[in-house]
Parts: C-alpha cells; sequence; structure tokens
C-alpha cells in the first residue's frame, strides 16, 4: 500500500442539481454537513500545514477577501492549507475549502490562488457538491470515513502497522460534471474581479493544468483532475469571459513570494520525502529509509518525513526504531491521527498491549478508523473484557471489506 493519502477523503455530499438551476441559498443541512466533514477530511489527507501558521494565515485571509465578494458573503468559509505534496484543492458544502502546500508550489502569484479559491467557493454557492448525496446516503459513516484496507482475510496480521496507513473509500470531491465546471469558472472569474484581482489568472491556472493532463507532468495533479478534468474548451471559455471583463486588477507577486518563502525553501526536503514515497510504494523500503532521512537531515521538523521514516523501518524489520520514529512524528504533528495510529499498532504488534490502547485511543479521539476499531476489540477480547470487545467489533463490521469480515467472525466467536 502507498504512504500518502493524497486522493483520499471524505466524498462531499447532496442532490443532483442542473448547473442551470436558479442560484438557492445555501441550506443550514449543507452548512452542518460540511462542518461536520471538515476535520476528519483535513485528517485524512495528512492534516493542516501546522508548521506555518502564517501561511495559513495568508492563504485565509486570501480566501475571505473572496468570500466576502461573493454571492453568499455570510457563510462561515473556512481555508486550510493541507500538509500533502499533491496538487490539489478541494471545497466542502457550506463553505469549507482547503488546499494543498504542494499545489501552492507550483503557482506565481496571489492572483493564481485567487483563481483556485474563487472557483471553489463558487462550486459552495452553486452547491455543485450537492449531487452526490443521494449516492453518499448509502454508505454508513465508519465506511465512507475511515475504511483502511489491510490486504489479508485473516484476523490475525503480521504486517498490519503499514497496511493500517491507509483512508481509502471516495474521493475528496465529487466528480463536477463539464457544465458545473464551466458555470463554477465563470462564476470565479466574476468573483475574481468584484473583488480585485486579474482574472487572468483563471486563464493561466486553467493553461497550466491542461499541459499537465497532456502527460507533460501529470503525475502530481491525478487527484485535480479526477475532480475537475481540464480542458482547452474551459481554456477558450475563460479566454472569452475575460474579454467581458474589466481589464487588470491585482497580482499580488511580492505578497505571495513572501507568504510562500518559507515553503519553496523547504521544497528540498518535500522532494527527499516525495522520493521516499515513491520507493516505499516500489517496496523499495532501503532508499524510502534514507530518502526520508534525507529530508529529516533538510527539515528536522516535518513530522511526515518522520513518519515515513518509521514505516520504512517497520519494513525492515527496525520495529523498535520505528516507535521512535513514530513518536517524533506525533511530537511534530500534534493533532495528526497517523502517527499515533501507527504506533499503537506496533505496539501491538510487539505485544504491548497497554501502550497499544492508549495510542489506539488516542487516534479515535481525532479521527475514528475502522483500524483502530478493530484492533481494539482484539484487545479488550484477550484482557476479557468482552462487551467492550463486542462494541469494538460491532462498529468495525459496518465499515466492510476485509476488517468488517474479521469483524464479524470475532462476533459470531463471542
Amino acid at each position: 500500500m502507498k504512504y500518502a493519502l493524497p486522493l483520499f477523503c471524505v466524498a462531499a455530499l447532496a442532490l443532483a442539481t442542473p448547473a442551470s438551476a436558479q442560484l438557492k441559498p445555501v441550506t443550514r443541512e449543507e452548512i452542518a454537513i460540511g462542518s461536520q466533514q471538515y476535520l476528519p477530511s483535513l485528517q485524512s489527507q495528512g492534516g493542516p500545514f501546522l508548521r506555518d501558521a502564517a501561511l495559513q494565515a495568508y492563504v485565509d485571509k486570501v480566501g475571505q477577501r473572496l468570500a466576502k465578494a461573493s454571492e453568499f458573503p455570510d457563510l462561515p468559509y473556512a481555508f486550510t492549507v493541507i500538509n500533502n505534496g499533491e496538487l490539489n484543492a478541494w471545497a466542502l458544502p457550506g463553505g469549507k475549502i482547503a488546499i494543498n502546500r504542494g499545489l501552492l508550489l507550483v503557482m506565481e502569484d496571489e492572483a493564481q490562488l485567487a483563481a483556485v479559491l474563487a472557483h471553489e467557493i463558487s462550486h459552495v454557492t452553486r452547491r455543485h457538491a450537492m449531487r452526490m448525496r443521494k449516492k453518499s446516503q448509502t454508505v454508513g459513516l465508519i465506511g465512507a470515513l475511515a475504511g483502511i484496507a489491510i490486504g489479508s482475510k485473516a484476523p490475525q496480521y503480521s504486517d498490519l502497522a503499514m497496511k493500517g496507513a491507509g483512508l481509502a473509500v471516495y474521493g475528496t470531491q465529487a466528480n463536477y460534471s463539464r457544465d458545473h465546471e464551466l458555470q463554477a469558472d465563470s462564476v470565479s472569474m466574476k468573483l475574481m474581479s468584484a473583488a480585485g484581482y486579474d482574472p487572468m489568472a483563471a486563464v493561466e491556472i486553467q493553461q497550466i493544468f491542461l499541459q499537465q493532463s497532456q502527460g507533460r507532468s501529470s503525475g502530481g495533479l491525478q487527484a485535480l483532475f479526477a475532480s475537475h478534468p481540464p480542458s482547452q474548451a474551459r481554456v477558450d471559455a475563460n479566454r472569452k469571459r475575460l474579454a467581458q471583463l474589466p481589464a487588470g486588477g491585482e497580482r499580488g507577486k511580492p505578497a505571495y513570494a513572501a507568504a510562500t518563502a518559507t515553503l519553496r525553501a523547504d521544497k528540498p526536503a518535500f522532494d527527499a520525502l516525495q522520493e521516499a514515497i515513491a520507493a516505499y510504494g516500489k517496496a523499495d523500503f532501503a532508499t524510502a529509509l534514507s530518502r526520508s532521512e534525507r529530508a529529516i537531515a533538510l527539515q528536522p521538523k516535518e513530522g511526515l518525513a518522520w513518519e515515513m521514516k518509521g514505516q520504512s523501518q517497520y519494513k525492515l524489520g527496525r520495529k523498535s526504531d520505528s516507535l521512535a520514529a513514530f513518536g517524533k512524528a506525533a511530537t511534530l504533528s500534534p493533532g495528526f491521527f497517523r502517527p499515533l495510529l501507527l504506533r499503537g499498532l506496533v505496539h501491538q504488534d510487539l505485544g504491548k498491549l497497554t501502550e497499544a490502547e492508549s495510542d489506539l485511543l488516542a487516534s479515535r479521539k481525532i479521527l475514528p478508523t475502522q483500524i483502530a476499531a478493530y484492533q481494539l476489540g482484539e484487545i479488550s477480547r484477550q484482557r476479557g473484557r468482552r462487551e467492550a470487545a463486542i462494541g469494538y467489533y460491532r462498529e468495525a463490521a459496518q465499515g466492510g471489506g476485509e476488517i468488517g469480515e474479521a469483524a464479524k467472525r470475532r462476533l459470531l466467536e463471542l
């Protein structure tokens, strides 16, 4: 299983609505859905990028400036940078929006950032994500939110720690229709102009994405392509809209350069981390370890690099060393569930049930996961806590898949 989680998270929810439908106010239900799903969505993609509070504040400032000029300025908008190297941005109903640090590194100025955020705001105000509601309503919460593949049907898993690291059920966003994308492009360009930004940046962004999608360098944009498919028609349509809008507007290149300076300084460390992730995905664990150590040498405060080091060490049989690496990752990424989950799974693999239970419970307070529920059931069963074990197994069984089947077998035994 690959280490990174860039392509997976909670699906956006709602009813199918034609892009041409009359503009309707965003409902309280939509706001509640977005608010409920936002933190789990951020968690399952890497967590907020906590090392650069100034960057978070800058992106939120740009987003809020656009939000005030939007069709529904009073929504509880939130804009967060995710600690994820993939090139993607997404929105949930009601105004909850996120952008990956990886996407910030390919943009050149504030106007291009505004183009991306305005596009996501437009999906929110035009309620495009709501078309997925009927499908998502058929999925149980734990299955949709935190199903984890483990690759084994047996109730005991010797390689559980590493295979328990991935959340993989639905894409972050709905795969918007062509009409929805064209409408969001149109609305967002008007929004950019109203907020004082140069809408030419929207044309530039689409040109970049189209070039990437045509094979020049598409690997890092898979998630973005899935939810926001680029096309020459979109570029052409944006150019036509540009001619109908007031010329000029703010570009904000110096401000963007200053806001992303730390992020860009850390790019060599992020590149080394991506190399480690790629090597791990190819089962080249020695290289994954060396590249993660390189990333740590370049930026010792990056929790994902320590987490990658721990995963590589585990694969190389250095389980005790991996515990220390996961512990460092947990310290550097407070409030992020995954290092705690991984450390708990390794503790369990080593027979340290007290430590395992503590870590798994801590991870669940941040993000409930199917694998944590199942393993807490295992620990409770081993310790003779039958009722507690049944509760955990029932929860895990709701997620389906191999873990769900293993949980059902445990329930039959009990």
